[in-house]
């Protein structure tokens, strides 16, 4: 990666042993972040909160939640909050396929 131009930085593991051996030899890690907006021991990976200490994936849906409690019941509003939904990694496509289905069937039978 070096000869390419692109040095790894924010090296990251769960475990303490590795993080304390990364810093020992140079590597640029990543601090775990303890702030309140995350909680205690959870970094962002990949657009998602990772609990390193339970190594654990969560999702955000505080944002989701509070724009559907608008509460506009159109096609367009469900289109907006299924838009969204952010799962890079696929952990809730079964939950996201419905959502899709329910948007064609809606098309399908001209609910508006």
């Amino acid at each position: 990666m070096k000869e390419a131009g692109m040095e790894m930085r924010k090296w990251i593991s769960n475990g303490t042993t590795l993080m304390s051996q990364w810093a020992a030899n140079g590597f640029h890690t990543y601090p775990v972040d303890t702030s309140v907006s995350l909680g205690s021991n959870k970094t962002k990976v990949l657009g998602l909160a990772w609990q390193t200490l339970d190594d654990c994936l969560t999702l955000d849906t505080k944002g989701l939640l509070a724009f559907i409690l608008t509460n506009k019941n159109t096609k367009r509003f469900l289109l907006q909050a299924i838009g969204k939904i952010f799962d890079p990694l696929g952990l809730i496509s079964p939950f996201t396929i419905r959502m899709k289905c329910l948007i064609q069937e809606l098309w399908k039978n001209k609910i508006t």
